[in-house]
């Protein structure tokens, strides 16, 4: 018999294809166990064993998780040990309690505490079941380990949903549920884990810079370090243990480094407005009580960047091959991946946003065919709480039509968002970016608010230039070079219907590397994914350090900037392509408070907001 004597027994684990819930199925099935592994995504961090059952649901469906854990006794027998590790928190925007939206406190508590509960509730009953049917043999080792978070403990600043519940499962509910459980199990226990900051996927990226992690891990941390998933599973073990930890229940174990609070004022709040001796008579008391190499070494920090991720989905489908797309060779096969792009990929990309939390701040440019042919899916998105933008009829190119069939199209894309949503479109993306001056004059009179087909930037919002057409240069042999060597006129001044322009360019998106389109000259297909990603990531890095920390504490320019992504579900909702989309999602929210997914309706309204007309 080992220490915890845990051989033999069934865990159920909740969340395990996230980092510290993997770890705890490794542990576990280290520890002789057989595992139930279960998470709402499919679970692929783990290698095949005859002691682990892989289930897939939803927490917060009561449904959902009575069937998993019917499926999980059917398959190993009775369970023993329950694992309530799954837990949501949205770390790609930081609110005050007063600004913090109701769907996202909802969807928080949606999954944590209601999760949670179920989750708890269902165990317990099928425990109830399985002594009743024995004649009243009690279940050997009947324990529950719940997931708090040192967040429950302290609070959190700019994440009340997430620690108000954590707080509520690791002290309210355990010390509720020690009482109830041993009337159903003489020997039940109920106790909670409540980790720091642990080394999982969540956080890469987050603690980089040296200064975040000196405030988050290490200024109120005795250990000074974060913890590694397997301390939080080992812990989990421990807890689970009537062994070693049989006379413990209705506690909350911290496993944090001995933190002893949250730095509630970074340096950078106090000191901006404090005399310089003030900021050196500080930094000199900081120096004296930790060593040198554990503090930044600048108390003046420059400000922290605003970073708009402007994540857009061109839902094109089958009219990519009707407008700027159509050629004489386009036959089933074409209009297939069209068709896929609507019954495939469009409720993939819907799942994997709802997974990042970041459904309602995305921006979907739907060709009114698209939301004629595709109804349901077209719904769904609505229902995310995206918003929904134009993209032509047909995706027909500005070049292929009359100004007039133009017109016709424009009317006919707003009357059909307006009827889909209940209010007239804000914003416009031409197909295949081809836009002319015609396309702005009926955009601004059909009160349109913004345009995303041009890159006179790569980064900024600005308004779109008010210019005449661009006229190619004749070349004729009877005419003068001096009839053509003339500068562009100088646009006119912006008026209270121009367009704000979001940058939009080929290298901000999926498709033209990624979608083989046979009848498409420029047409790729076989670039890998992992090669864009890191020409995404490159260009943000760029962004993120163009401007040096003295330049943006002499105030010439804070460093903020928009970060465009342009999807499309024919593409971004393939196999080989969505994994690195989730993963490049993950990795913009690691970057930390500084990133924020927004709408391209906000991102407008508030720049323009800011201007002088």
């Amino acid at each position: 018999m080992s220490f915890l004597a845990l051989e033999g027994l069934h865990v159920f684990i909740t969340g395990a294809a996230g980092g510290i819930g993997g770890q705890a199925v490794k542990e576990f099935l280290g520890q002789g166990c057989k595992v139930t592994a279960h998470d709402l995504r499919p679970i692929t961090n783990q290698a095949s064993s005859p002691n682990l059952f892989r289930v897939t649901g939803d927490i917060s469906s009561e449904d959902s998780i009575k069937s998993c854990i019917s499926q999980a006794k059917a398959h190993f027998g009775p369970i023993n040990i329950l694992i309530a590790n799954a837990g949501i928190t949205d770390e790609s925007n930081s609110y005050s309690i007063w600004e913090l939206p109701l769907e996202l406190w909802e969807k928080t508590y949606n999954t944590n505490i209601r999760g949670t509960f179920l989750t708890i509730k269902h165990f317990l009953r099928s425990a109830e079941e399985t002594q009743t049917s024995s004649g009243g043999k009690e279940i050997e080792n009947l324990s529950i380990v719940v997931t708090g978070s040192e967040c429950g403990k302290f609070g959190q600043a700019g994440h009340t949903e997430y620690a108000s519940g954590k707080a509520a499962l690791q002290y309210g509910l355990i010390r509720g549920v020690k009482n109830e459980i041993v009337r159903l199990n003489s020997k039940a226990r109920i106790n909670a884990v409540a980790p720091g900051w642990v080394d999982t996927p969540l956080i890469e990226g987050r603690l980089d810079d040296p200064k975040e992690m000196w405030t988050e891990a290490q200024a109120t941390v005795p250990l000074r370090k974060i913890a590694q998933p397997e301390d939080v599973a080992r812990a989990m073990a421990f807890l689970a243990s009537h062994r070693a930890a049989g006379h413990i229940s209705g506690e909350c174990l911290s496993v944090d480094g001995g933190m002893e609070g949250r730095v509630v004022w970074k340096a950078e709040e106090v000191l901006k407005t404090s005399s310089s001796s003030t900021i050196t008579s500080v930094k000199e008391k900081v120096q004296s009580i930790l060593p040198i190499s554990t503090i930044p070494q600048s108390l003046a920090s420059p400000p922290k960047r605003k970073i708009q991720i402007l994540l857009s989905i061109d839902f094109d489908a089958v009219s990519g091959f009707l407008g700027t797309g159509a050629a004489p060779t386009n036959n089933m096969a074409d209009y297939s991946s069209g068709f896929f792009a609507g019954q495939v990929g469009v409720p993939r990309l819907l799942k994997l946003f709802k997974k990042h939390g970041i459904s309602s701040n995305v921006t979907w440019f739907i060709p009114g065919h698209s939301m004629e042919t595709f109804p349901e899916q077209t719904t769904k998105i609505l229902e995310s709480g995206a918003e929904i933008a134009c993209h032509g009829y047909a995706h027909e190119g500005g070049a292929q039509m009359s100004e007039e069939q133009e017109r016709e199209v424009i009317i006919k894309c707003v009357q059909l968002a307006t009827a889909l949503t209940g209010k007239k479109p804000r914003g416009w993306r031409a197909p295949l970016y081809q836009i002319r001056e015609h396309t702005v004059k009926v955009l601004e009179e059909q009160g349109f608010l913004y345009d995303t087909s041009l890159t006179h930037h790569d980064s900024q919002p600005y308004f779109l230039p008010q210019a005449p057409p661009i006229q190619p240069i004749d070349f004729s042999p009877h005419l003068s070079a001096s009839s053509w060597m003339k500068p562009l006129p100088t646009p006119s001044p912006p008026t209270d219907k121009t367009l704000v322009e979001l940058p939009c360019n080929w290298y901000m998106e999926d498709m033209t590397p990624m979608q083989f389109l046979p009848a498409a000259p420029n047409s790729h297909g076989y670039v890998t994914a992992s090669s864009i990603m890191e020409m995404w990531k490159s260009r943000f890095d760029f962004l993120y350090n163009e401007y040096d920390d003295e330049e943006r504490k002499a105030g010439g320019n804070n460093g903020d900037f928009l970060f465009p992504l342009v999807l499309h579900p024919d593409t971004s909702g393939m196999a080989h392509v969505i994994g690195m989309i989730d993963a490049m999602i993950g990795w913009l929210k690691s970057r930390g408070e500084e990133v924020q997914f927004c709408r391209f309706e906000d991102v407008a309204r508030e720049w323009r907001e800011g201007q002088k007309i």
